[in-house]
């Protein structure tokens, strides 16, 4: 039955009128991927080595900032990996079980990418610490459990896809935690430690990640399987519509009438929302310029370049497609009276908009980070 599917998704793919795009899109994709393995791939070969001559033990680091990885990986996949897609409605009047379809549907997430570059880091890590004289049971069984891990995440995201308050929550958690690093007030990795440690040292502990994944898949399952009815699960939801004028545009004119549909596209649209969080992290990037963290970006070229290029996160996530983000009415909109000028002065607008709030922003978290740096050295001084 599985390969019924396979088959199926297959012909999907290269008889869909936009095959030629989505092969070109394929392949950058595929060169994308392959650069990522051999990142991972030097990673895993050489953190070891390269922790090792920068005086750290290189094991207790890694397992301090696995935390990181795993809450990291985590808010990576909310952004990128897709919920798993089959075209349910059709399979639904044939005599075909409910548990082959889910299944099928769940597996092709085991499969994904996201789960199997991690593979590239975890597993020459693990050969590395049994070439440096590490337990060769106790390596494996922190293989298996931080894989395990991974493939919890996998679920995690399955089971969280289009809920945005969890990607807040999740971001403010990432934040917080490395903020309070950050200040030296709380290291959340050196707890966390003894616990990923505990997978090396006591081998029993392997199996606490591997019931968390065997529960979590389960419970994936029946999630879906419950829902897999035309009439609750795959019907679409109605939502009371909401008005929202925006009359305090109107004194710009037609510049203020595109401005509305700009800001309506911003509030009501997962992609369009997502370059705004995109954006706002972006901004983020300009600390290692400014605070000195990274001594290569001292010097004054780097900071005019941090000033031009931080401050366009929103140029970069959102201006590039600004003809696409109106391409369900752009035909119409040429056909009407309105000058094309009006319409590019609006988007002008909004990106000047947004690059000021960025620059205001960007110029804000410098002193902030200053501020707290000199109250923990006065602290420390009392």
């Amino acid at each position: 039955m599985f390969k019924k599917f396979f088959v199926l998704e297959w012909k999907s793919f290269i008889r869909s009128a936009s095959f030629k795009s989505n092969l070109v899109l394929k392949i950058l994709m595929a060169f994308g991927a392959l650069y990522f393995i051999a990142m991972f791939l030097l990673m895993g070969f050489g953190a070891y080595y390269i922790l090792e001559k920068f005086d750290y033990e290189p094991f207790p680091f890694v397992n301090q900032v696995l935390l990181y990885y795993f809450l990291g990986d985590l808010m990576v996949r909310f952004f990128f990996q897709k919920a798993p897609v089959l075209n349910i409605r059709p399979l639904l009047t044939f005599p075909i079980t409910k548990n082959n379809i889910v299944g099928y549907t769940l597996g092709k997430t085991v499969l994904s990418y996201f789960n199997w570059i991690h593979l590239f880091f975890l597993l020459p890590f693990t050969l590395v610490l049994i070439r440096e004289g590490f337990s060769i049971s106790g390596a494996l069984t922190w293989f298996v459990a931080c894989y395990a891990l991974v493939f919890v995440n996998n679920f995690l995201n399955i089971l969280s896809a289009n809920k945005d308050f969890l990607l807040f929550a999740l971001g403010a958690v990432l934040v917080t935690i490395a903020g309070l690093h950050y200040f030296g007030i709380f290291e959340t990795g050196l707890f966390a430690a003894p616990v990923f440690n505990g997978f090396y040292t006591t081998s029993y502990t392997v199996l606490f990640p591997v019931l968390a994944l065997i529960l979590i898949s389960v419970y994936t399952f029946y999630f879906y399987k419950k829902r897999l009815y035309l009439d609750s699960g795959l019907s679409i939801k109605q939502k009371d519509a909401q008005t929202e004028n925006y009359t305090w545009l109107d004194q710009f004119g037609l510049v203020g009438t595109f401005l509305k549909n700009d800001i309506k596209l911003l509030k009501r649209n997962k992609r369009s929302r997502t370059t705004i969080m995109m954006s706002v992290l972006f901004i983020f990037y300009g600390l290692l310029f400014f605070t000195g963290a990274v001594e290569a970006y001292e010097g004054p070229v780097w900071r005019i370049f941090a000033g031009l290029f931080v401050t366009g996160g929103f140029l970069f996530t959102f201006g590039q497609f600004v003809p696409s983000w109106d391409s369900a009415y752009y035909p119409l909109m040429m056909s009407q009276n309105i000058k094309y000028k009006d319409y590019l002065n609006s988007k002008w607008w909004l990106m000047v908009i947004a690059t000021i709030a960025d620059y205001c922003v960007e110029f804000v978290l410098p002193l902030l980070w200053l501020g707290g740096l000199s109250g923990i050295a006065c602290g420390s001084h009392l």
